[in-house]
């Protein structure tokens, strides 16, 4: 190695070094700023960002993840100004995305049982592949363990793979006692349809618990 590629070397990693302490520095204005801020009032989040953008000369993304941060440690609270009454209308809030990813997942999955060539082939193995091997077991580990520290990610995700399994089996176990048998649409049909049921039932049962979070909240 020539003594210019070693100063070269020494330079980047000396740039890479001060680019991570300035993220740090300015993580720490904002986790300031947030904290001063939520401490004295309630802020709109949208108003808060806006602020902390134009005082720090910061980008709104990297404010938002800090957010996001400190709500994951529960150092700040960040909820709705008024509380979901209806299971209607908690179903159509930003907060109910889990229950509309996997639904939609699983619909177009069901779309693509038929597919034969092009891309909608291999969206089909990638789809086929959720719809089988991680939706069914998700959906009932929802169902289950509807609260969000129940499990952490890793195990979540584990679980969901060997309960999606399970759950295929037993489908297919099933279906081989009536007329439709074990064909390629009857048991995608019988999967898709398992998994939006275990959807529908967790928000049913996420529903109940939300409403007394935010009763706990808001109440006097």
């Amino acid at each position: 190695m020539t003594r210019r590629e070693i100063v070269m070397k020494f330079t980047k990693r000396g740039n890479q070094r001060n680019a991570a302490n300035a993220d740090s520095k300015l993580s720490g204005k904002i986790e300031t700023f947030i904290l001063k801020r939520s401490s004295t009032e309630t802020i709109p989040l949208q108003r808060l960002v806006r602020e902390m953008s134009e005082e720090l000369a910061c980008q709104s993304d990297k404010i938002v993840s800090e957010i996001i941060k400190l709500q994951a440690d529960k150092r700040i609270l960040i909820r709705e100004p008024t509380p979901y009454k209806t299971l209607r209308q908690y179903l159509l809030s930003p907060i109910s995305l889990w229950f509309w990813e996997v639904v939609l997942t699983t619909l177009v999955s069901l779309s693509l049982v038929f597919a034969s060539s092009g891309w909608a082939l291999y969206l089909r193995f990638v789809f086929g592949g959720l719809l089988v091997l991680l939706l069914p077991g998700y959906s009932l580990l929802g169902l289950l363990y509807f609260r969000k520290d129940d499990l952490d990610y890793m195990t979540r995700l584990a679980l969901s793979l060997v309960l999606s399994l399970a759950l295929a089996t037993l489908v297919g176990f099933a279906l081989n006692f009536t007329p439709f048998g074990i064909t390629l649409p009857a048991t995608a049909l019988s999967l898709g349809a398992l998994t939006i049921a275990l959807q529908v039932l967790a928000a049913f049962r996420r529903f109940p618990h939300y409403r007394l979070q935010r009763l706990a909240t808001f109440g006097p």
